[in-house]
């Protein structure tokens, strides 16, 4: 199980998460989902300073340690994003 999603169970019903990821910054906001796309993990948070748009990391294991990485790559972003609208078009308005 990730840590981000021991960290929730810990915390009940404060989804807010915070980590720090490969580039060293520290992250802040609120847990979304964590979703499967081409078999890596990748998880969506929602920043609190956020314009309305949300953050995606993968979810890498290193040397026993649970890393975040960015993504960048716009076909996994789309692809990421798309997975996490369908799981949750009851839950949030994309209009």
């Amino acid at each position: 199980m990730s840590e981000l999603l021991n960290q929730l169970n810990d915390d009940e019903l404060d989804f807010t998460v915070s980590f720090r990821d490969t580039d060293g910054n520290t992250n802040k906001g609120e847990f979304l989902d964590i979703v499967l796309y081409e078999k890596n993990e990748y998880v969506i948070i929602y920043p609190e300073d956020s314009e309305g748009y949300v953050d995606i990391f993968r979810i890498m294991h290193v040397n026993g340690k649970e890393v975040y990485v960015r993504v960048t790559d716009d076909k996994v972003l789309d692809g990421v994003f798309q997975i996490f609208r369908i799981k949750n078009e009851d839950e949030f308005d994309f209009g």
